[in-house]
């Protein structure tokens, strides 16, 4: 009943284009405009999740491994060595904000990517709720409040004061979250050097009494025991992968050494402040107070004294409604980069004028954490399921990428590279501690599944709007009833077609080398898989007109005509193929990098694919 003609995109066309030295000049002034955070800072954001974790990780692994626990940490620890190497291949080879989205992006299809994205969403948001109610939970139980303040009201305060905060921009959300940091390491310390002055003193009777007195549970195995530890005490890591997200806002070289120093802060305070625990404080002590064991070990640290505890508290409560801010700053990181791919709404880049902040982001997460929170009635329990799995999900994600891009991308320079073995590994382990998890509490499986499939929805009703769109066009079709009124019918069909050419109006840029026939056909047939659009930009970069390859024109022509549903012009620009030139041919022909494709680059080229702002590799 319905036309097709609509579809025909329009013939290609060929022609030259320049770029002025001005153009050329703005990429500079722009980059040395932007402002960059150091090591420490960067450490800082995601490292006060991280070092944050000791405090409600500690209690639950004893739980499941009583005295077998500080064995669990350290293997936790050690497992993480491996893990700082993979993230910081995949991130030192494509160093762009996104964290798994944008190594899977890069190295597999983007349905791929979006599913990966998913992961972190889920991880992002429960980190913020979980941060922010476990914050009100250990200031309750520690303090009398005013019957009006509950916990349920004190969490929503923190995730809206923190969500301000994270407004006024990430340099100076990073001030603030170096001090938090600075002053919950001095914390730590303490604790850890009063508990080992009192170890001193009083002897390792209560650590003999642990190992020596206190069975097994029945039908258990040191082995076993271990093993379900390790599997809790992995949800102590939170954070470890959070850094990737704010790459580009780090100076350059940075990245490698926010890995160490959180794998440093990593091995030096989870394994030892869990040996100190099991030394001074019986297990079931720490199994009945498992929400709250380091502040009981400051307790016994300080001989019965509450000075320790009472300054315990109030830095967790601090440093966990900083959690609230890893969270938001990686949510930030994520969004940001999948609306620039078109798999999220583009007003999500709308940045404030006024602090340069990607505030419709915060705000909309913001909305999404106090409606989950008030959804689950202020009980966060299915919400650590989710957070569980969710966080496991994204760590195991990046091992996954990892193989990826030794794979599809092994060109691509990085700073250090990890074995094919110790990639699959490291997988093995995760995905193994994965299923420990949903073994230890099946509930959480349940939870998850719920959770994850609504945003599934959410984020693939994005990405395939544009077969969606086409979907109803066709079933439209198909009701021969509705036919038999012809206004209304053209209506529809009208609105239906408008619909469609709104989503595929955005051209796409690929940059051509060479005039093989087969690169340029792969190169269309990846972005009529993965992208919506109408029109390909073919941009073929020369220094001297002799240069340009023969067939190029030839090939243009014959591919034009292969597609007709989609329009393909070639365009011949002077000049070199770097970051410049391409900030360059962006603006001039207002398409975003996100929508900028090339081939893999080989081993001599000297330029990071980070310099180029979001230019995307074409997988062959």
């Amino acid at each position: 009943n319905l036309s097709n003609a609509w579809e025909f995109a329009g013939w290609g066309s060929t022609y030259y284009m320049e770029i002025e030295p001005s153009d050329i000049d703005v990429y500079h002034q722009e980059l040395a405009k932007k402002p960059t955070i150091g090591q420490w800072r960067a450490t800082s954001i995601a490292g006060n999740d991280l070092i944050a974790s000791v405090l409600y990780s500690i209690g639950p692994c004893v739980v499941q491994s009583g005295k077998y626990a500080p064995i669990s940490m350290l293997l936790v620890a050690l497992l993480m060595y491996p893990m700082k190497r993979i993230i910081t291949e995949v991130a030192t080879a494509m160093p762009l904000n996104g964290g798994t989205y944008n190594a899977m992006l890069n190295s597999t299809t983007k349905t791929t990517a979006a599913v990966a994205a998913c992961f972190s969403i889920l991880d992002y948001l429960a980190t913020c709720v979980v941060s922010a109610s476990t914050a009100s939970a250990y200031l309750a139980a520690e303090v009398v409040l005013p019957s009006n303040l509950t916990p349920f009201v004190i969490t929503i305060i923190i995730l809206i004061g923190f969500s301000m905060i994270c407004l006024l921009g990430l340099r100076e959300s990073s001030t603030l979250t170096l001090s938090i940091f600075t002053m919950h390491a001095v914390t730590m310390a303490v604790v850890m050097v009063t508990s080992v002055i009192m170890w001193g003193k009083g002897g390792s009777q209560t650590l003999i009494d642990n190992w020596t007195r206190i069975p097994d549970p029945e039908g258990s195995n040191p082995a076993q025991l271990i093993f379900n530890g390790l599997c809790i005490g992995l949800l102590g890591v939170t954070g470890f992968e959070s850094a990737e997200n704010y790459i580009e806002d780090l100076k350059p070289g940075t990245f490698p050494k926010v890995m160490n120093n959180m794998f440093g802060f990593l091995l030096a305070l989870n394994a030892p402040m869990t040996l100190l625990v099991t030394a001074l404080v019986p297990v079931p002590i720490i199994q009945e107070n498992s929400a709250n064991a380091v502040s009981v070990l400051g307790e016994y640290a300080a001989g019965g004294g509450r000075w320790l505890r009472l300054w315990i508290m109030i830095d967790a409560v601090i440093v966990l409604c900083a959690g609230v801010l890893t969270g938001l700053i990686g949510a930030i990181g994520l969004v940001q980069r999948m609306a620039s791919d078109g798999i999220l709404p583009k007003f999500f880049l709308i940045r404030n004028r006024f602090t340069g902040s990607y505030q419709y982001i915060v705000l909309v997460f913001l909305v999404l954490s106090i409606t989950l929170y008030a959804i689950t009635g202020g009980d966060t329990s299915s919400l650590s399921g989710v957070f569980a799995v969710a966080f496991l999900g994204s760590l195991s994600t990046f091992a996954v990428a990892n193989i990826m891009i030794k794979y599809k991308r092994g060109r691509l320079p990085r700073v250090n590279k990890v074995s094919l073995l110790t990639a699959i590994c490291t997988l093995c382990v995760l995905l193994a501690s994965l299923v420990g998890n949903i073994i230890i509490d099946p509930m959480i499986a349940e939870y998850f599944v719920i959770y994850f499939a609504v945003v599934l929805v959410v984020v693939l009703a994005m990405l395939k709007r544009c077969w969606l769109w086409k979907l109803c066009y066709w079933l439209f079709d198909q009701m021969g009833l509705l036919h038999r009124y012809p206004h209304f019918s053209e209506k529809v069909e009208n609105f239906i077609v408008r619909q469609i050419k709104h989503i595929r109006k955005n051209p796409v840029v690929f940059f051509l080398k060479t005039d093989e026939p087969h690169v340029m056909n792969k190169a269309v047939q990846y972005i009529k898989k993965n992208e919506d659009a109408g029109q390909i930009k073919f941009i073929h970069l020369y220094q001297n007109s002799n240069d340009i390859p023969e067939d190029l024109e030839v090939h243009h022509r014959t591919l034009d005509e292969i597609y007709p549903k989609i329009q393909i012009d070639l365009m011949f620009i002077q000049g070199e193929f770097d970051p410049a030139t391409v900030d360059a041919i962006s603006r001039q022909l207002d398409i975003s990098k996100a929508q900028m494709f090339m081939a893999c680059p080989g081993k001599e080229f000297r330029y990071s694919l980070g310099d180029f702002g979001g230019l995307r590799i074409i997988m062959f």
